[in-house]
């Protein structure tokens, strides 16, 4: 008889659309191999969202909604009532999907931390207030809790060991990434008026709009990319929702966006049409401050798009020598990269990246080995 484990797992990125760790939740668990020896109990304080309706289709997962008066406040739910269910439930393992454990775990439970990245201490100013209290209480705890650390890039586990002084045996790295057999499905679909109406050969930036990903810099570039060559330069479409980014921000990007009608702005996309603005896409821009990974650079290169992005760490685990990196810290950068984006449309160059390890059945791989791991060495 195949003995099985019970996993318990922070589950509330999957009661909200599609976000980074929502899709790293949900293509985990629908990748993961050896899925009869492991009953996830998914813990939420709402319902899970129509995004991700298909994981509760797996055969070992279970949607565990609750919080009584706790379950509009996300944090005080996961903070005050997961503790209760980690002793409820008998659990053999709690995975931290959002690099927080919830306090007071029972002593002999084990527990894995996913590290998505040190926003907290980089860029502090960039975070909500609620997620940013939440993190500085419970980060410190949460590491050395952890039985085991998996980051998302191998810079972000280098950074974490160094920040909390975490022994690097006790880490690993599992990289987000693609469904290449989904994604190409997606293709299949019809394609909608509205992707359609942006024509091709566009320049592409996919992402929320918020001060992390460094859009007061696009901005800046595509205007000096304008005035290069006024009568025949590419309009920019960004894919994302507006996030936090600041108010005055929001404001000079539709003004531009009213004034010159080149800007276009598509949020609440679907899962095919943003496969389709991928496709047809000329060039893709990513000017981030940081990133723990990276998924819509690995998404464009999927689709063969020729990539300009900021130079940091984890844009070169993905793009190796594939990629063009350009800084964003100095005063005459916005001009280094408009001119680079117009040399580009005048000059353009196919790319070839292979982005084989960026898949979610390799993550699912090593987060299954690294569960197994961790469980036996209790036994």
């Amino acid at each position: 008889m195949v003995k099985t484990y019970k996993v318990g797992l922070d589950a509330r990125p999957l009661s909200t659309r599609v976000s980074g760790v929502g899709r790293l939740i949900a293509e985990t668990l629908k990748a993961f191999p050896n899925s009869e020896k492991y009953e996830f109990l998914l813990f939420s304080h709402l319902p899970i969202h129509s995004d991700h309706k298909s994981v509760l289709d797996l055969p070992n997962v279970r949607w565990v909604e609750g919080g009584g008066i706790l379950k509009w406040k996300g944090g005080l739910y996961y903070n005050l009532y997961i503790p209760f269910y980690t002793w409820t439930h008998q659990l053999d393992l709690f995975w931290g999907s959002q690099q927080v454990l919830p306090p007071c775990l029972p002593k002999d439970l084990k527990a894995i931390l996913t590290y998505c990245d040190l926003v907290l201490y980089l860029f502090p100013n960039t975070m909500r207030w609620i997620a940013k209290m939440q993190q500085r209480l419970f980060q410190a705890y949460s590491v050395r809790r952890s039985s085991f650390i998996l980051s998302i890039s191998q810079q972000t586990s280098d950074d974490m060991c160094k920040k909390f002084g975490y022994p690097v045996e006790k880490t690993g790295v599992a990289y987000p990434g693609v469904n290449p057999i989904e994604m190409t499905k997606l293709l299949d679909t019809p394609i909608s008026n509205r992707v359609k109406d942006l024509g091709t050969g566009y320049l592409l930036s996919v992402s929320t709009i918020e001060p992390r990903k460094n859009y007061p810099f696009l901005l800046e570039v595509y205007r000096e990319y304008r005035k290069k060559n006024p009568h025949h330069y590419r309009p920019w479409v960004i894919v994302g929702k507006i996030g936090w980014e600041s108010p005055e921000f929001i404001e000079e990007l539709i003004q531009e966006r009213t004034l010159y009608k080149d800007i276009l702005i598509l949020d609440s996309v679907s899962d095919s049409e943003l496969q389709h603005v991928y496709k047809r896409a000329g060039l893709f821009v990513f000017a981030s401050k940081y990133e723990g990974f990276g998924i819509p650079l690995v998404e464009a290169l999927f689709h063969h798009i020729p990539c300009i992005v900021s130079d940091i760490p984890t844009f070169h685990e993905i793009g190796k020598e594939g990629i063009q990196y350009l800084s964003t810290t100095r005063k005459e950068d916005a001009n280094v990269w408009a001119e680079a984006i117009n040399e580009f449309f005048q000059n353009p160059k196919p790319v070839d990246v292979s982005i084989d390890q960026f898949r979610w059945e390799n993550a699912a791989a090593i987060t299954e080995s690294v569960f197994r791991q961790v469980l036996e060495e209790g036994e």
